[in-house]
C-alpha cells in the first residue's frame, strides 16, 4: 500500500522472517520492537535484553529464605525468542544457587486461563514447588491466579512480567512476590522515532546492537515509591 517503513513486533522469530525479508527487498525500512525476528534485513532493533531480564527474574525469585528450592517455569510458545531468552537467563542464574533441587518447565497457550489451569496442574503434580515464574503478562496473570486460588501465598514465591492490574492487586495479598516490568511505551515511541529518522536519513543505527529499554524489579516493598508508580502506571 505504499508504506515506506514498518515498525514490527514478531509473533514468531522464525516464521515471520520471510515476510520481513520480502518487505525489505521492496525497499521498506524495518524497525523491530519488543519481539525480534530472524532476518538480516532489519534496520533497527529496540526492546528488552531478555537474557538479562531472565537473570533479573531469577534474582527476584531467589530472594527468599527457603532452604531448598523447587522451581516451576511457565513459559509460552517455543517459537518466541523472548520467552526462550528469558528462560535461558533465568536458568543461568539458577545454576549459581546450590539450593535449587529441581526445575519443572511447561509451555502453554498465552492466555491467563490456560496458564492458570496448567499451573494448578503443575502444582498438584509437584507439590514441592515453592518458586514459580511466568515469562509474559498473560502467563504472569495465570500463575498469580493459580497461587491465589490454591491459597499458596507465602509458601510459593511467584514472579511475573509486566504491569497487569490483576498482578498488581495480587502483589498486595502476597500471591505475587515480584514483577519484572518492561517499558513498552519507550519501545513504541523509540520505534516510530527510529522509523522517521531512517526515512529522513538522519539516523545512524547498528542492527546488531539492541537499543535496550529499561527493565525494573517491582516488589510489595517498593511498589508505592514514586518511581515504581510511574513504571506501573505510565499513563496515570
Amino acid at each position: 500500500d505504499g508504506a515506506e517503513a514498518l515498525v514490527f513486533s514478531a509473533i514468531s522469530y522464525t516464521e515471520n522472517a520471510a515476510a520481513i525479508d520480502a518487505a525489505a527487498a521492496a525497499g521498506v525500512k524495518i524497525v523491530v520492537i519488543d519481539s525480534d525476528v530472524d532476518s538480516d534485513s532489519v534496520d533497527v532493533r529496540i526492546g528488552t535484553d531478555n537474557i538479562e531480564a531472565g537473570r533479573m527474574t531469577a534474582a527476584a525469585a531467589l530472594d527468599n529464605d527457603f532452604e531448598e528450592l523447587v522451581v516451576g517455569i511457565v513459559n509460552y510458545d517455543l517459537g518466541s525468542r523472548n520467552g526462550q531468552e528469558r528462560e535461558q537467563g533465568f536458568r543461568e542464574a539458577l545454576a549459581g544457587d546450590a539450593r535449587v533441587a529441581r526445575i519443572y518447565t511447561i509451555n502453554v497457550l498465552t492466555t491467563p486461563e490456560a496458564a492458570m489451569q496448567a499451573t494448578e496442574q503443575l502444582l498438584r503434580e509437584h507439590p514441592g514447588i515453592n518458586v514459580l515464574v511466568g515469562f509474559n503478562e498473560p502467563l504472569a496473570v495465570g500463575v498469580a491466579m493459580a497461587v491465589d486460588d490454591m491459597g499458596l501465598e507465602g509458601r510459593v514465591r511467584a514472579v511475573g512480567f509486566d504491569t497487569n492490574v490483576k498482578c498488581i492487586d495480587l502483589m498486595q495479598t502476597g500471591a505475587v512476590s515480584a514483577l519484572i516490568v518492561q517499558n513498552p511505551y519507550a519501545m513504541g515511541y523509540l520505534g516510530v522515532e527510529a522509523a522517521w529518522k531512517l526515512l529522513e536519513g538522519s539516523g545512524s543505527f547498528d542492527a546488531n546492537v539492541l537499543l535496550d529499554t529499561s527493565t525494573t524489579i517491582i516488589t510489595k516493598e517498593n511498589m508505592f515509591t514514586p518511581e515504581s508508580q510511574k513504571t506501573l502506571f505510565p499513563f496515570g
